[in-house]
């Protein structure tokens, strides 16, 4: 099996790459073995909820994380770091997880020299790039596009339509959910659909979902009755255990079908 390189990425701010990251990491780890990288020194939401931390419950240091049970730093656009990206391949994950910042994707197009030079890299290393681009607006959409066109061959692409921060943030949101299953429903997507509250962003700064709230149906017992209880999570809110009840399966069943089919 050819490893995957899973690159999250858009030139667009604020459309929820590091929540499309964390859905796929935590996903894939449930059944496989991948190692997660953050790319961006200003934000490193991912280090801060899936990174290894001690005895004391406190992050490990970035340069003492194992990729493969954590989160590392990886500037992978920065063609200095060419020598680290060519490491990390060596894994024995099958899969590795990229999540780059915003305004990076121009910059990672010369991280082995050309498009081309990269493409051709990962073949020669037996792996292949997936770029997971989120849509949430004009903006991504036009990074997406240009990320195709550098990208023409040997690359392949599957959309993160946020429908449910496009219902948090834009009037007239089914319309232009609408548009975005009109334009791009032929290609390989998935749809996060329902709408997080605020005060579940503010619990995945710094936690991973499943510690936020594991949906039922991953909990139910033989005789019916749910272990651990509601009241075990930190989605104290009735509202926001719903939701995550109904979020957590649907973007991990489409995941797994995108990713382990």
């Amino acid at each position: 099996m050819k490893k995957k390189v899973i690159i999250v990425a858009s030139d667009a701010g604020n459309i929820g790459k590091t929540l499309v990251a964390s859905v796929i990491l935590e996903t894939l780890r449930l059944t496989e073995k991948i190692d997660g990288y953050v790319c961006d020194r200003n934000f490193q939401g991912l280090y801060e909820r899936y990174g290894q931390k001690n005895s004391n419950k406190a992050l490990k240091p970035l340069h003492l994380q194992d990729p493969a049970k954590g989160v590392s730093f990886l500037d992978i656009a920065n063609p200095d770091e060419k020598s680290k990206v060519a490491s990390s391949l060596g894994t024995e994950s099958n899969f590795l997880l990229f999540d780059l910042p915003a305004n990076a994707t121009h910059q990672l197009a010369t991280c082995m020299g050309t498009p081309q030079d990269f493409i051709d890299f990962l073949e020669f290393a037996d792996a292949e790039v997936v770029f997971v681009c989120p849509l949430k607006d004009q903006k991504s959409i036009t990074s997406y596009k240009s990320l195709r066109e550098t990208f023409p061959t040997g690359a392949k692409f599957i959309l993160a339509i946020n429908a449910g921060f496009i219902k948090a943030t834009e009037s007239g949101a089914q319309a232009v959910i609408d548009g975005l299953l009109t334009q791009f429903g032929h290609e390989s997507y998935f749809v996060l659909e329902q709408t997080l509250s605020p005060r579940i962003f503010d619990l995945l700064k710094n936690n991973s979902l499943r510690e936020v709230f594991t949906p039922r149906e991953e909990r139910k017992q033989s005789d019916g009755s749910y272990f651990p209880g509601d009241s075990d999570y930190l989605a104290q809110d009735r509202g926001d255990q719903f939701i995550l009840n109904k979020f957590i399966p649907s973007v991990t069943k489409s995941v797994e079908a995108l990713f382990l089919d």
